[in-house]
């Protein structure tokens, strides 16, 4: 029972599990059935934080200002609706509603862009990456996986094949990558990415949301003007930042804004691959350093 309970710890306390989860994709079975730990959507999580309960507030933020602004900030109702709320696991929900908006999202966008990053830059047709640093990653998966890249004449005779072997490269990298402390970087740009694939993911219903409310408050804005003759600053306030809202759904998330943070994340997750021990003896002591960072970590967390 003890062990049990130390492993949940452990588990709960490692947000590194999200470089295996979030690039894997569509490819995860475990992500095609739907199954996941509870600790990889605690909100107490770094990444559940950045990649899915902000997502999730920014497309509630217009509703909130209007909230405010029509003076339910003052009424009895907020203090007995988000107690329970909260008591219930409505931040657990959203983090779950957004995951999945973002994931079916992902889905797409690979298909888009012929692949995860992570792979597709391993390709010797890829454009976007020079050869000469292509060649140096090839030559550090060549000792990683223990076999041969595929060269550029066996990628043209067989790219699905070349693929399959680029595939599972990233999957090693993936796995050899999970200490967030030692790979820092790394997990800030997954971070980085996960926040703007669920912004996309729920840009129409944010979309609308903004506008509905922008329209609601210019309203109430027209209104007091004629009624008092005056502007309330307020509602002035709340009108502005709903159109900034507005114009960052429409012009700035977009599925580039987002494959720039997916390439960025993938060159970070490359270049890092240049750092990992090779051989047994090496990953089994990666291995061993992760689990006491994490161990370390659950106790710190747990004093």
């Amino acid at each position: 029972m003890r062990a049990r309970l130390e492993t949940v710890r452990e588990n709960r306390s490692r947000p590194d599990a999200y470089h295996r989860q979030e690039e894997l994709g569509q490819s995860s079975g475990l992500r095609m059935s739907g199954m996941m730990n509870k600790g990889d959507l605690d909100v107490s999580n770094e990444y559940a934080r950045n990649a899915r309960l902000k997502p999730a507030f920014l497309v509630g933020l217009p509703m909130a200002m209007l909230a405010a602004g029509v003076g339910l900030k003052s009424s009895v109702v907020l203090g007995t609706v988000t107690g329970p709320l909260a008591a219930a696991g409505f931040t657990y929900l959203l983090a779950h509603v957004t995951r999945d908006f973002g994931v079916r999202k992902q889905a797409d966008l690979f298909s888009s862009w012929g692949g995860k990053p992570s792979m597709t830059k391993l390709r010797h047709r890829d454009p976007s990456l020079n050869p000469h640093t292509r060649s140096r990653y090839h030559a550090k998966a060549t000792e990683l996986l223990g076999g041969a890249m595929p060269t550029a004449a066996e990628e043209d005779a067989d790219p699905a094949a070349a693929d399959s072997v680029y595939e599972a490269y990233s999957n090693l990298l993936l796995e050899r990558t999970r200490d967030t402390r030692t790979y820092r970087l790394l997990f800030e740009e997954l971070m980085s990415y996960g926040f703007r694939r669920n912004l996309l993911g729920m840009k129409a219903i944010g979309l609308c949301l903004c506008l509905l409310c922008t329209l609601v408050e210019t309203v109430f804005l027209v209104r007091g003007i004629r009624t008092a003759g005056q502007i309330e600053i307020s509602t002035a306030v709340f009108v502005t930042l709903d159109l900034f809202l507005l114009l960052c759904w429409w012009f700035v998330i977009r599925p580039d804004w987002v494959r720039r943070g997916a390439e960025a994340y993938a060159e970070r997750l490359l270049a890092t691959s240049e750092t990992l021990p090779t051989g047994v003896k090496g990953s089994q002591k990666s291995s061993a350093r992760s689990t006491r960072r994490a161990a370390k970590t659950a106790e710190e967390s747990s004093a």
